[in-house]
């Protein structure tokens, strides 16, 4: 019983298995293509057929999605998954299609999923395509595509992709051309690598769209004064060139047309924009004659920058006005104010946020030249201004200032002696002072004075150590300075003596500067206790800077010797002067020296005792002797008077002198001398 139902269960499932093999499905209907005629390809993937039943694919079709499907053709081929429907409706509208399968003879499958052809409507409304089209199905099959793409074609056969999108519209095709015709396409994919794609509509466009607004960059001044205007292209193809608009008397006037959509700068050979400020808008227009709206819609005119210049004689200063710069892109950053001055290169001589600058303290008789140039928040855009100059003029003042001669006085003080010419007026004059001839610092001021010869008394000197440096610079009638005298430098003597050589002094010292004339010579004068000759000892030629004096002749006197030298300028000084300038003081101390006899023989060849003395202070000068006893037995202040040895009885005494050196310092000596009877 068991073996008789398992046998029934096998024959039934046998019997539904054989049933449900002997089935065959439609084909997959996968993509629907037109061509340019209108005709139609169908693309498909055959359906499984293990036991061989296919028999044939019959293609329905209808020009509506709820219309009577007709049959149009049969493909007897199993393995043939397209079919080209010869027709020109696919150009008119969306044609609707099914398959079906025939297998066993007669056998026919359900039908497949439904596609239509994808009909693309276009509208011309003047400027630009308005593109729509459908969806082959909706839903879309798994496999499809989500995408569509648009393509164009121009020139004839050349076609370009202007969209990919899943929108069923596309409403953005701008016509740039003034007359042009262009044909359009949609095409989507499936996954069976197949593609649909619409029918091909095309029409004749003309341009209706004006040009955009050009971006008006900078509007500057050459340096010749007329204005210069840069912008950037505009952004339609279809550009052919552009206007530009001057305000003039308070209408915007036609001032130029260029060609050329990459022309982008123009310089208006009209302008007077170093005069006034000028005002300029831009506007472009295309092949069909449209012109774009004028850029100061949109508030994008600018103006020229006019740069006007006042100068102040007194303050020696430019002060500086100029208009502000509009509509300047991304924003206003700053102005830099450029100077060139004598014809050298321009630089940045000050950033400001205003519109004005004074450039104080100009050198007189120099030429100033200036500019603004505006700058934009990123520095991406400058614009620049019309150049101004000034001629920084001073006060007619005198003509020159002369350091005649830096001479040091017996009050180890310096004397500046200096003439002005007093044919102009002038303020006063500043002396300065230096220890290196570099860094000078004022020392003194005199007021103008009538007389042309004047001398300052520099007092905060060291004139035995160093030199020291002088000019004197003028001020003008405003109180500016004003002209530099040449410099001039004091002279420093040092005088030594060679204790090993007591009667030679040995001088040096540096050259004087600086005369018109040059040094000639140098004259030496020497002081014998204080007291100098007034004529010089000598005379040395320039550049000789030393000089070696024999003091020999001078042993009776108390040993101190000073000098000073005097330089003497040559001629050639173009302001007829002919000076002489003095260095410091130098004193040179000579040792001295007592020569003191040890015995002598009242009754012999030496017979008086004399101390023998050079370079001693006489009027400091004492001789003293005394006995065993300490009594004294001679005594003298003279340097010439001696000891006779009378009326003594002891043969060793004891001496005591005492002396001034040339130094002021006092000095003793002591000993014995013998007395030989």
């Amino acid at each position: 019983m068991k073996k008789h139902f398992l046998y029934l269960i096998i024959i039934f499932i046998t019997f539904f298995t054989k049933n449900g093999d002997s089935q065959v499905s439609a084909p997959s209907l996968r993509c629907v293509s037109v061509n340019v005629l209108g005709n139609i390809a169908l693309s498909w993937v055959t359906p499984p057929d293990p036991l061989g039943l296919f028999t044939s694919y019959e293609i329905y079709t209808s020009p509506t999605a709820f219309g009577i499907y007709l049959p149009i053709g049969t493909v007897s081929t199993y393995t043939q998954n397209t079919y080209f429907h010869a027709t020109t409706s696919g150009s008119v509208q969306s044609q609707y299609y099914y398959l079906k399968t025939i297998y066993s003879g007669t056998t026919s499958s359900l039908p497949s999923d439904t596609l239509h052809s994808v009909f693309l409507n276009l509208s011309n409304p003047g400027g630009k395509a308005i593109l729509t089209w459908n969806a082959t199905r909706t839903p879309l099959l798994p496999s499809a595509a989500t995408s569509y793409t648009i393509e164009r074609e121009n020139p004839p056969a050349s076609w370009t992709t202007i969209y990919s999108g899943t929108t069923l519209n596309f409403k953005d095709d701008s016509i740039s051309v003034c007359n042009i015709f262009y044909n359009y396409k949609v095409t989507t994919s499936d996954a069976l690598g197949c593609a649909s794609q619409s029918n091909i509509t095309g029409d004749l466009f003309h341009d209706n769209t004006s040009p955009d607004i050009p971006v008006l960059d900078s509007v500057s001044v050459d340096a010749t004064g007329k204005a210069t205007l840069g912008w950037e292209p505009a952004i339609a193809p279809d550009t052919k060139g552009y206007q530009i608009y001057q305000f003039t008397a308070g209408i915007w006037t036609l001032a130029a047309t260029i060609n050329g959509r990459f022309t982008t700068n123009y310089t208006n050979p009209l302008s007077v924009a170093n005069t006034i400020s000028e005002k300029y808008c831009i506007l472009a227009f295309d092949s069909c004659g449209n012109l774009g709206l004028q850029s100061i819609v949109n508030n994008t005119d600018q103006n020229t920058i006019f740069l006007q210049t006042n100068y102040d004689l007194c303050s020696r200063t430019a002060n500086l006005t100029w208009n502000s710069y509009t509509h300047l892109l991304n924003g206003f950053l700053q102005y830099d104010v450029y100077c060139s001055i004598n014809g050298s290169i321009p630089s940045v001589i000050a950033t400001v946020s205003g519109l004005s600058y004074a450039h104080q303290s100009l050198n007189p008789n120099d030429n100033y030249c200036y500019f603004i140039r505006v700058r934009n928040i990123g520095n991406t855009i400058t614009a620049i201004s019309n150049i101004e100059c000034e001629l920084a003029k001073a006060p007619s003042g005198p003509s020159y200032v002369y350091v005649k001669s830096v001479s040091v006085n017996f009050n180890k003080q310096i004397e500046v002696s200096y003439t002005i010419d007093i044919s102009n007026s002038y303020k006063g004059a500043t002396i300065f002072k230096s220890s290196d001839g570099i860094t000078f610092n004022q020392i003194g001021y005199q007021a103008f004075s009538t007389a042309t010869l004047q001398t300052y008394t520099d007092s905060d000197v060291k004139t035995t150590e160093k030199n020291y440096y002088y000019k004197i610079q003028i001020s003008d009638s405003c109180g500016n300075p004003g002209k530099i005298s040449n410099t001039s430098k004091s002279i420093l003597l040092k005088v030594t003596n060679d204790n090993e050589n007591v009667f030679y002094n040995s001088l040096s010292w540096d050259d004087y500067s600086s005369w018109l004339g040059n040094i000639d010579s140098y004259n030496i004068y020497r002081a014998v206790n204080g007291i100098f000759d007034p004529n010089p000892i000598a005379n040395v030629p320039f550049p000789v800077k030393n000089y070696t004096d024999n003091i020999q002749d001078f042993v009776s006197e108390k040993g101190k010797f000073s000098y000073y030298v005097e330089a003497v300028e040559g001629p050639g000084n173009t302001l007829g002067f002919i000076d002489k300038a003095k260095s410091n003081q130098a004193d040179a101390y000579v040792e001295a020296e007592i020569f003191v006899p040890n015995a002598f023989a009242p009754k012999g060849l030496n017979n008086i005792w004399l101390p023998v003395a050079q370079f001693v202070e006489k009027t400091e000068y004492k001789v003293s002797v005394f006995d065993r006893w300490g009594t004294k037995v001679f005594e003298t202040t003279s340097d010439n008077q001696g000891w006779d040895g009378s009326q003594t009885t002891d043969d060793v005494f004891a001496y005591f002198i005492e002396y001034k050196n040339s130094r002021g310092e006092y000095i003793q000596l002591k000993g014995h001398l013998t007395l030989v009877r």
